[in-house]
Order: C-alpha cells, then structure tokens, then sequence
C-alpha cells in the first residue's frame, strides 16, 4: 500500500490528515509543533559544509534553494540490504522556490560508484523485495517534523504501489511547502558501511549531504 513508501500524515487547509484519510485532533498540530521545536534547537554542525545533524541518524542540509532533512536510521540497523532507504523531507527558506526532478537524485557509494535515484519501474519490478523493506522502514523511522507548523506537508511521490494511483518524476517546494518522502536506491551488492554522499541538483545549486553507515 501507498502507506508503506510514505510517511503517514499531511496537511489539507488548516486541517491534519492520517494517510488514511482521517482527520488527526488539533493537539496533534500541538505535538507536532513541540516536535518541531525540539528539532530545530538541537542542530550540532558536522565536519561538512552547510551539513547539520538533528539527531543521531538525522542530517540537514540548508542551502540557498532548499533545506533537506535526511533520515537514516532503517539504512544503519539494516546494513547487507539490497536497497538503500533515506527518509527525506525537503522545503525552501523564505522566498525561495526549487523543484526536485527524480533524474537528479543520486548517491555514491563507498566505492566511488553513483547510484540514480530508483525509478517506479524498477520499485514495481522488485515490489516482492521493496514492499517488506519500507514497511520495516516504517516502524523505525524518525519523525520529519522539524519545520514551524505554518508549513504544510505534502507527499513526494516519486513511488506508489503498484496499481495505487500515479507517480510523478518531480515536485516543488517552497517556504510554505514541505514534501516528505522516501529515496530509493538499489545497491549492487548490498548497503556496506562507509561513506555514502547523497547530491541533488538543483537549478541554481546542489544539495550535498554525506552520510556514515558505521559497520
């Protein structure tokens, strides 16, 4: 299902939704507002330019276009498997704009290989595999919330199940609009520890974001 590529709420007007359709309480606007708090205060910059970590499997990148939250604590728990899952929440600094387009996603690996971000046909091709994957991923996910509540939350879409709906090659974002999501990447091999380097390009810039798998 849907459910199991994404994360499982989004903003529709002023009102919260679970991914099923239903309507969240306000207080969770509440707690996602705590949540939202806590997240930005607890920033620690890293070795890498313009890279700060949010928490232990969490990196931020706050570029001129885009501000990128990664999550990667389902990659480090499951080294060995066949693809890479990083969750991802992108939006834009004030009066900004940026359009991500799935062609420009990558990762490089430890071994200097770059990996395309995965098409829909190769998630629908390998769905016997990916489906068990992002479900685990689901359960251990860390929140994405780390945005002020007047920002809505919108899905990415580069991935459904097959037969649910329609993905898309690209979405934008701007300083009212989060997209959150997953990226997928099929490692030849498997996920091995290193150093992996997550880049997008963006129109006017890249957002670069390197990442330790400790073995």
């Amino acid at each position: 299902m849907i459910a199991n590529i994404y994360p499982n709420q989004w903003m529709k007007g002023d009102e919260m939704y679970s991914i099923d359709g239903k309507k969240i309480p306000i207080l969770g606007l509440l707690v996602v507002a705590l949540i939202s708090l806590v997240g930005c205060s607890s920033a620690e910059p890293t070795d890498d330019p313009g890279v700060d970590r949010m928490g232990k499997y969490m990196l931020m990148n706050n570029g001129t276009e885009a501000e990128t939250l990664i999550g990667y604590r389902y990659a480090q728990q499951n080294l060995g498997s066949e693809w890479l899952v990083l969750e991802a929440a992108m939006t834009s600094p004030p009066n900004q704009t940026a359009t991500i387009k799935r062609e420009n996603v990558s990762v490089t690996t430890p071994t200097g290989e770059t990996i395309p971000l995965a098409t829909q046909k190769d998630v629908n091709e390998s769905w016997g595999v990916v489906m068990p994957i992002v479900n685990a991923a689901d359960v251990v996910r860390d929140p994405m919330n780390y945005w002020q509540p007047r920002k809505k939350t919108f899905l990415m879409r580069f991935y459904v199940a097959p037969g649910d709906g329609v993905a898309f090659d690209e979405f934008s974002v701007n300083d009212f609009r989060v997209c959150e999501g997953r990226f997928l990447f099929e490692i030849p091999g498997g996920v091995q520890a290193g150093r992996y380097v997550l880049t997008i390009d963006l129109e006017e810039s890249e957002v670069i974001i390197p990442i330790t798998l400790e073995g």
